[in-house]
This record gives C-alpha cells, sequence and structure tokens, in this order.
C-alpha cells in the first residue's frame, strides 16, 4: 500500500514541476540555435576584440555566454572572425571560457575545434563564426541571422 501512495506522491510532483517548467531542463532545438542574433551581442563580441583589461574581458565574455544560454540554450566555445588589424594578420579567435583572443597570421596553425571555421571567416560573408564543442559551426551573416549548422565542415 505504502509504494502506491509514494507512486502517487511522485506522479503529483512530476506534474507540478512540468507544469511549472521547473522539473525539465529546456529542450533546446535547433530553431533556438537559429534565432537572429541581437546587436547587443554583435557589439560585445566586437568589444571582445578590442583592447580591454584582463578583468572587463572576462566579464564581458561571461555576459555573452550567459545571452547565448538565456536566448538560445546553448554556448559556443567561441568565435572565428576576419582581423582588421591588418597584415599579417588575417583571422582570429574568441574563446569564451577562457577569454582568450589570439590573432593568426595565414601561415600559423589555429586549434581546434576552431579551425574548422578558419575557411569560412576568411570569405568575408560572415560577422563571425560560432564554434560549439560539439564541432557543430553558425555562421552569422552581419544581420544577425545564422546560416545552417554544419558539423565541422567548412
Amino acid at each position: 500500500m505504502e509504494s502506491v501512495h509514494r507512486r502517487r506522491v511522485e506522479a503529483s510532483l512530476n506534474a507540478k514541476l512540468d507544469a511549472t517548467g521547473l522539473g525539465r531542463q529546456r529542450q533546446v532545438t535547433s530553431r533556438d540555435k537559429r534565432k537572429r542574433r541581437h546587436a547587443g551581442l554583435f557589439e560585445a563580441v566586437r568589444r571582445l576584440d578590442g583592447h580591454l583589461d584582463a578583468g572587463t574581458r572576462t566579464e564581458l565574455a561571461k555576459w555573452v555566454r550567459d545571452e547565448y544560454e538565456r536566448e538560445f540554450g546553448d554556448v559556443p566555445l567561441g568565435f572565428v572572425a576576419t582581423c582588421y588589424l591588418g597584415p599579417p594578420y588575417v583571422d582570429h579567435r574568441l574563446d569564451l571560457f577562457h577569454s582568450i583572443v589570439e590573432h593568426f597570421a595565414p601561415g600559423d596553425v589555429m586549434p581546434e575545434p576552431f579551425a574548422q571555421a578558419r575557411m569560412l571567416a576568411r570569405t568575408g560573408a560572415y560577422a563571425y563564426i560560432e564554434v560549439y564543442a560539439s564541432g557543430t559551426l553558425h555562421p552569422v551573416l552581419p544581420d544577425g541571422s545564422v546560416v545552417g549548422g554544419s558539423e565541422g565542415r567548412a
């Protein structure tokens, strides 16, 4: 008899948690990941590549991570984008978890999984390429729209 009562209580509790959304994590869909990136994210990503002190860069990277989690349900490891410092640099990597900004010349080797996004960034067609731990790449156009998502193929 006690096991029947326990199952009823657990079922009731699970129903309440499901109704409030507290009992499950949000299911991330490909539609969530392809939502347009807003101007605030563009500005933050642009600023990450600027001359910031370490504390400001870390704080800004945390804000970007939080925005991605809230808005899109997933957080990229970082971004690859065209570098505008001039020769010898052609592209750069922004790492959201270690607040690393690294610039690369054409012959430099970019670490994986960021290297997969390099050719996409060099086309100049995208504002930046989001790089996820799974190897998925999400190219983001200058208007904020996201183009597909490829599994590590540029």
